[in-house]
């Protein structure tokens, strides 16, 4: 087969530029006025923001009132992408070449409107036509006589101030921009690894997503439910737009937005610290720090799954920036506050991005609301005074409850038209219980609350005080006293169930002892005057500081007794930011410190240094990353033959026989038959598949289907060590799955013992894949139909592809006579 790795990065560089183009271009160039004058973040806020709050928006509204079809999408997107590029480049024109252009149209003072816009662009064709010209002259053969006479020396000496300008800018973007860049592409890689190893979706949930956006496409939406479905539209609109595969897109996708997610948090901690690469350190610190807790593995394996909760992550940020921002405003002086009316605060540009940030964080994933309510929490509480101001309160408010319509609107409307919620909605709901989390954190499964138990003795006591008991009064008083143990026990378990539980009791221990110094040097830096100095570094720790501890808390509660709030650890992302942000405070302030006393230059080769240092430290102190994992659901194989049918064959014109796995990637190109269903039908008379060509998925050895594969990889990507943590506690909520570290993969064999064995009663068609035991039977059975097959109708059944775990048997038919019966009796 001619399908390679090149195949695959071929695929990547489509999402890459389809994304480039509907995340970035296309609001750079349709709102180019808009933008016009803005600071750069500003505009990447506005750039990630409100593409998703206009797809939504538009997808929803057609799909309610049924009249969504990709062509309407595709004339709107192109069509104003079009008009918008021809009016900026009119308007550059006509600023830049206004004098040439009524030189060469001496009426053109009189066009007005379209006319004047079409005379501009025909202007810039004729001045495109000019430079064209002029390069081709100095082609020229009397160009080239010239050159053997002109000034060599003078040539030489602006070459040489030609390279040293250069230099000079391109250190300053390296200062300004390389850095970062380099973090950002060494996050992207490794989240970007696995889509490369495992050609699989990763994640079972996928399946559900792609077959939501499947619908999309078919005009439908809500198809199982209201659900929140921003990323479904984007995702539809880059493959309508585009053309791009949907299965490509949920491959890739999320490794390419996490560099978003990536910057965002960047953006949010530059204005908290005040050295620049500061965030920098915190970033390669999240990049490069190994994890030891099952919650933190699975949330940082999900970073690079096409999820809705993982692309609204940076929402969560930019909701915290823009409101800080937007906080900021008044921080100046009253007289300048005073100055500034309400209508102003109204319409303040930072609330325009914190409003949009917040309909994204709703449109796309509740989860990713509350989020962005913790964080939003620590850093309003600070500016609590401020934000109780009419001026400021009312257009908070104003902006939190536009958001909300305009995420809610759509989901209101299918409600309205007798669309129920989504059943993962009730999931989430009952979640919040704690008990699920519960039972997996306590692997016996029977712990008690002390403390439930604790208030139900004060409760009868307090009861039997009322009945005027001597004995009572005493219990009481004893109780009392069990109270304040019960709150010492209650901070100690929260240490436990809390950082211990995240990190392990040493490095739990350094990082609460580092968010009490960050807090004491706070306290200090506001009460006492010889630290005043440091008022202003210090002045954005203590949102952090706050934030770090609400994500201890939330990731404790279930354990202690409170709801969980964000189950799964899915708070991890934002919230191990935060704490990796307490823990560089001290250098932060250690680098603040040097600006006074030494060069900026020496300063920022130390932070370059550190970077490295910091890369380089976790690997010697054997605290380096680990690698991740997808989960297992087809062999590579299978994912490559697919994408080969689908390239080479006429559109449905061929049938996919397997399991659900192929169903959606091959559902827009052919059709597929569910391989227990053929299982169970090659016995009986008259099963035939009308389509001309047939393909038999079989796996010659049986896949455990959804097992957590970790990847292998160079050593400088990351380390094999994740596996054992993660699957100690996965295991008991998967007691049907497994871990395996590549190259190996647990599977079982076909035979012809399993294939004379019966397929068992089933009321879940699904776990006929899911078990092994079961798999192994279906895809024996499989196998020996193949070979029976083979033997009746010689030459053919023909082999697509094999190697030593997967086969694809193929046949062609006559559709002009009848299909071929493939029952054996």
């Amino acid at each position: 087969m001619d399908m390679n790795m090149g195949y695959w990065i071929l695929e990547y560089g489509k999402v890459f530029c389809g994304y480039l183009f509907l995340m970035f271009l296309w609001p750079s160039v349709v709102f180019h006025s808009h933008l016009k004058g803005k600071s750069k973040t500003w505009r990447f806020g506005f750039c990630v923001t409100v593409p998703i709050v206009i797809m939504n928006t538009v997808v929803m509204v057609l799909g309610l009132f049924h009249v969504l079809s990709q062509w309407i999408v595709c004339l709107l997107f192109y069509g104003s992408f079009v008009l918008a590029l021809v009016k900026n480049t009119a308007a550059y024109l006509d600023g830049k070449y206004k004098s040439m252009m009524e030189a060469k149209f001496p009426d053109v003072r009189t066009l007005k409107g379209k006319y004047r816009e079409l005379v501009l662009v025909l202007l810039f064709f004729i001045v495109c036509f000019k430079y064209v010209k002029r390069a081709a002259g100095y082609l020229s053969i009397d160009y080239l006589k010239k050159i053997k006479t002109c000034n060599w020396t003078k040539i030489r000496v602006q070459m040489k101030q030609g390279i040293w300008n250069l230099g000079r800018v391109s250190s300053s973007m390296f200062w300004r921009y390389g850095i970062l860049a380099i973090v950002i592409i060494f996050g992207m890689l490794y989240f970007n690894y696995g889509a490369f190893q495992v050609y699989s979706y990763g994640y079972g949930d996928l399946y559900t997503h792609h077959g939501w956006i499947y619908a999309l496409i078919q005009g439908n939406v809500f198809p199982e439910g209201v659900y929140p479905e921003a990323m479904h539209c984007f995702i539809y609109c880059m493959h309508t737009v585009f053309g791009i595969k949907v299965y490509s897109i949920l491959l890739f996708l999320q490794g390419i937005h996490v560099a978003v997610f990536l910057i965002s948090v960047y953006l949010l901690l530059r204005k908290v610290f005040s050295w620049r690469y500061t965030p920098l350190f915190v970033l390669m610190l999240f990049l490069t720090l190994d994890l030891n807790n099952a919650d933190l593995i699975q949330s940082m394996f999900r970073l690079q799954i096409t999820l809705p909760q993982e692309f609204a992550l940076p929402s969560v940020c930019l909701c915290a920036l823009y409101l800080t921002e937007y906080l900021k405003c008044g921080r100046t002086s009253d007289t300048v506050e005073k100055k500034r009316g309400i209508r102003n605060y109204f319409g303040d540009e930072n609330l325009f991005l914190f409003m949009m940030a917040c309909a994204v964080a709703a449109m796309v994933h509740f989860h990713t609301l509350l989020m962005a309510a913790v964080v939003c929490t620590a850093f309003a509480v600070f500016e609590v005074k401020k934000i109780f101001k009419d001026k400021y309160l009312l257009p908070l408010v104003s902006s939190v409850l536009c958001a909300g319509l305009i995420a809610v609107t759509p989901m209101a409307g299918a409600l309205a038209q007798g669309i129920p919620f989504n059943a993962s909605i009730d999931w989430a709901v009952s979640a919040m219980g704690g008990a699920e989390s519960r039972a997996i954190r306590n692997q016996s499964g029977n712990d008690k609350d002390a403390d439930t138990i604790e208030r139900g003795n004060v409760g009868d006591a307090e009861n039997a005080v009322e009945d005027g008991s001597e004995e009572a009064v005493q219990e009481l008083q004893r109780n009392e006293i069990s109270i304040t143990a019960t709150l010492l026990r209650g901070v100690a378990e929260t240490f436990d169930k809390g950082y211990s539980a995240l990190y392990g009791k040493s490095r739990g221990g350094w990082m609460l002892v580092l968010t009490a110094v960050a807090v004491a040097f706070c306290w200090l830096t506001r009460r006492k005057e010889k630290f005043i100095r440091f008022r202003e570094t210090a002045i954005g720790y203590p949102p952090v500081i706050l934030g770090s501890v609400l994500y201890i808390l939330i990731y404790a509660a279930p354990m202690i007794g409170l709801p969980d709030l964000l189950p799964e650890g899915r708070f991890f992302a934002p919230g191990h930011m935060m704490m990796l942000g307490v823990v560089m405070m001290p250098i932060d302030v250690l680098f603040s410190g040097m600006l006074h006393f030494g060069k900026e230059l020496v300063l920022k080769g130390a932070s370059l240094l550190l970077i490295v240092g910091i890369y380089g430290g976790m690997i010697a102190t054997g605290n380096f990353r680990g690698l991740l994992f997808y989960e297992l659901s087809r062999y590579n194989a299978a994912a490559m033959v697919t994408e080969e049918i689908i390239n080479t064959f006429p559109k449905y014109s061929y049938t996919i026989v397997s399991p659900t796995d192929e169903l959606y990637p091959v559902v827009q190109y052919g059709w597929h038959e569910e391989l227990l269903n053929f299982v169970e039908n090659i016995n009986s008379e008259g099963y035939s598949i009308p389509s001309e060509y047939v393909f038999i998925y079989v796996e010659k050895k049986p896949l455990l289907y959804a097992q957590s594969h970790f990847f292998q990889g160079p050593w400088w990507m990351g380390e094999e060590k994740y596996l054992k943590p993660f699957w100690d506690v996965y295991s008991h909520r998967y007691p049907d799955s497994a871990a395996s570290q590549n190259p190996e993969i647990v599977a079982g064999q076909v035979s012809e013992e399993e294939a004379a064995g019966e397929l068992p009663a089933y009321e879940n068609a699904w776990l006929m894949y899911l078990k092994l035991p079961n798999r192994s039977v279906l895809e024996s059975k499989a196998y020996d139909w193949c070979q029976q097959f083979a033997r009746k109708h010689p030459s053919v059944l023909n082999v697509f592809y094999e190697d030593d775990a997967f086969v694809c048997y193929y046949f062609r038919q006559d559709m002009g006579s009848s299909a071929y019966e493939l029952g054996m009796e």
